[in-house]
């Protein structure tokens, strides 16, 4: 009987994570600082049709922040993403987070590219709604690969399959 090979490792390097963890929290605080400017503390009251100043401010940054945040996704998928997927390795979330990774890019880029009217109230919304929700679909994502990542017997261990396994991801 020849022994298992081990399966390879997809864990990120704690350096990688770290920056993946501080651009996605800035993208958060700094999508936040716009909703609380527009939604919470408004315009001048004597020009209602004009934004609060500071909310000019916090898109640009948003948006720089945002174009880092495709590096960092985009260095994820070779060594991460598509390793995890090919070893069935916590695909369930890995795919939620991808399709809200989807969303957010592609209301993104109809938010600032199409400039339709008609459209923008729905891209807002969606971004913004979809940026909020992938705070805990995050922190599903990260808990569970470590769950999954245990070695078998070890405490907290999630039930069923083990890694790489179909049934363990």
């Amino acid at each position: 009987m020849t022994p298992t090979p081990p399966i390879p490792t997809i864990a990120l390097s704690a350096l990688h994570r770290r920056t993946i963890f501080a651009v996605g929290i800035l993208l958060v605080v700094s999508g936040a600082g716009w909703l609380g400017c527009h939604f919470v503390l408004g315009g001048d009251p004597d020009f209602p049709d004009m934004p609060n100043p500071w909310e000019p401010l916090w898109l640009k940054v948003h948006g720089g922040i945002a174009m880092l945040g495709l590096l960092v996704i985009g260095s994820a998928l070779p060594w991460h993403a598509w390793r995890a997927w090919h070893f069935h390795r916590n695909r369930l979330s890995g795919a939620f987070v991808a399709g809200v990774l989807v969303v957010l890019i592609g209301s993104a880029w109809g938010l600032y590219y199409l400039g339709s009217e008609t459209l923008r109230p729905v891209l807002s919304w969606t971004h913004w709604i979809v940026g909020l929700a992938i705070v805990p679909l995050m922190w599903w994502h990260v808990i569970r690969g470590r769950r999954l990542r245990r070695p078998a017997g070890a405490p907290g261990r999630a039930a069923g399959g083990g890694i790489g396994t179909a049934t363990g991801g």
